[in-house]
């Protein structure tokens, strides 16, 4: 039952959103969202909201993952898989709220939790974000865990 709920409310976040705003085109990555850990964190926000696909591509790492809870079971997803994912569903944009919030930082690494807040639940996600060998900052791990209100 709780698999059942979760994959429908899943599917009606980003199934029954409005798509309106700005074009792709218009909607551009930036150069610098890898330049520093809040831009990064900005970035994701973005690119998740909108279903932005080159901004997503640019701020998560080429091996990143992303976990959640499905039922009992942990599912996890690549990078690659999101991509065509959103590629599929087109810029949309979600109808939510998102806050984040900096929890731990250590030379090249940062731990940081964005919310987004939909209508009838909040869904939690804890990021690790790493700097890499070039001095570029992307999101390496994702979990997600959905909390209702």
């Amino acid at each position: 039952m709780k698999k059942k709920l979760i994959m429908c409310l899943t599917i009606l976040c980003i199934g029954c959103t409005f798509s309106f705003g700005k074009s792709p085109d218009d909607r551009s990555p930036k150069k610098t969202v890898n330049s520093k850990p809040k831009d990064v964190v900005s970035a994701f926000i973005d690119s998740y909201v909108h279903t932005d696909v080159k901004l997503f591509d640019q701020v998560m790492s080429e091996d990143a993952v992303v976990s959640f809870c499905n039922g009992r079971k942990v599912e996890k997803q690549t990078k690659s898989a999101l991509l065509s994912f959103y590629k599929q569903q087109g810029e949309t944009d979600l109808n939510c709220e998102s806050d984040y919030e900096i929890l731990s930082s250590s030379g090249n690494v940062v731990m940081v939790r964005v919310d987004f807040k939909f209508p009838t639940f909040l869904q939690r996600n804890f990021l690790t974000i790493e700097k890499n060998e070039q001095g570029i900052w992307e999101v390496t791990k994702v979990n997600k865990f959905n909390e209702n209100l």
